[in-house]
């Protein structure tokens, strides 16, 4: 397999239009027709990630975090170096991968056993747009079926999602036109019996949505107009809510948060109820969740996430279970892993035990 036919899989479950606009994902160290034969996953490229892809034989670093954050003005870092003096690539997946289906949070809830019950928020990167496109009746199926297949029409679960009604087209052809039927009138006027097909697209989908209406459409020039909603698309969005069943106490929460996800000393806040309060509605955020405290105070009874700061619980009314960033985040490299290996790619996960972060990190009393 190809980089670039990898990238292309990646789409499917990961765009990269869903990151945020800061984020910096995708290919960022490499070439894009150079083959892959090995991947290691990582949440970090480090020197222990690469000192790892090196040791298995891997050609390509599949990271959470991105490698390259801001513009480099020069190429000096030991570890870029390093890289690409082994021809080593990096691919990064990082808030299209915390916002996407199956992805860092739903990873997390799997993880802990959490029952899922919705997004958390819908924050999301890129675009939703409404797409609507006049087609004869006779050719309906066809265009509709293609633009499914490319990806229109999905909303939330559910996929070819579409409107249609029944128009009425009129055309003129100009000289050097070939219009696919043509039934003058005394005016020089063809009204046609139309369909209005409208539906969903996704901005990742949008363009090969595009090609394959304009590759079924019988007409020379198809009237096809999009134009991005404010509505989010319920498919995505930062962080989840879930439930335990039965339900636990904020200590039974904690000590399970901690064996689960091998966090020595995961930090309850207990906003002043009692420890062995139990809640109902849990919302998880992995990674840095300080954005998302607010939403959950509306949707749930605990949070559960990482670097939470002093001010941040101060201010919180409900509590929370601070695992920290390493530990919310990385369960989704099995995941990743599970994607991989169904497209027979041969790759393993930097173990948990030989990042910098969990081997370095002293947690006891002194």
């Amino acid at each position: 397999m190809l980089i670039s036919e990898l990238m292309a899989y990646i789409e499917e479950f990961a765009p990269l239009t869903l990151a945020l606009d800061w984020d910096n994902v995708g290919l960022l160290v490499g070439d894009p027709k150079r083959p892959v034969n090995k991947v290691l996953i990582s949440l970090d490229v480090t020197p222990n990630a690469v000192s790892k892809a090196l040791q298995i034989g891997a050609d390509l670093i599949l990271s959470h975090h991105p490698l390259i954050f801001r513009p480099l003005n020069r190429i000096t870092d030991p570890l870029l170096l390093q890289l690409i003096e082994n021809k080593i690539s990096v691919i990064s997946l990082h808030t299209n991968l915390d916002v996407a289906p199956g992805g860092v949070n739903n990873a997390l809830a799997e993880a802990l056993g959490l029952q899922i019950i919705d997004h958390l928020t819908a924050e999301q990167g890129g675009k939703w747009y409404h797409l609507c496109v006049t087609v004869p009746a006779d050719h309906l199926n066809a265009v509709s079926t293609a633009a499914f297949q490319a990806g229109a029409g999905k909303i939330g679960n559910y996929s070819s999602c579409s409107t249609r009604h029944g128009i009425t087209g009129t055309f003129k052809p100009q000289p050097g036109a070939k219009p696919y039927l043509e039934q003058p009138d005394a005016l020089g006027l063809t009204k046609v019996a139309e369909e209005e097909l409208e539906f969903m697209v996704d901005e990742a989908s949008l363009t090969k949505v595009l090609d394959v209406i304009k590759n079924s459409h019988p007409y020379e020039t198809p009237l096809v107009y999009f134009f991005p909603v404010a509505t989010p698309n319920p498919a995505y969005g930062l962080g989840l809510v879930g439930k335990f069943s039965p339900d636990l106490s904020l200590t039974e929460i904690a000590r399970l948060v901690s064996e689960r996800l091998k966090c020595r000393r995961p930090r309850l806040w207990t906003a002043g109820l009692s420890p062995q309060t139990k809640v109902e509605r849990i919302a998880v955020c992995g990674g840095a969740g300080a954005s998302i405290l607010k939403s959950a105070g509306q949707k749930a009874n605990l949070v559960i996430t990482g670097d939470i700061g002093y001010h941040n619980l101060l201010d919180s009314r409900i509590p929370i279970i601070d695992a920290g960033h390493f530990y919310t985040e990385y369960p989704v490299l099995e995941y990743l892993r599970n994607r991989l290996q169904t497209k027979d790619i041969a790759c393993e996960v930097l173990p948990l035990e030989e990042h910098e972060y969990h081997m370095n990190l002293l947690e006891q009393g002194f």
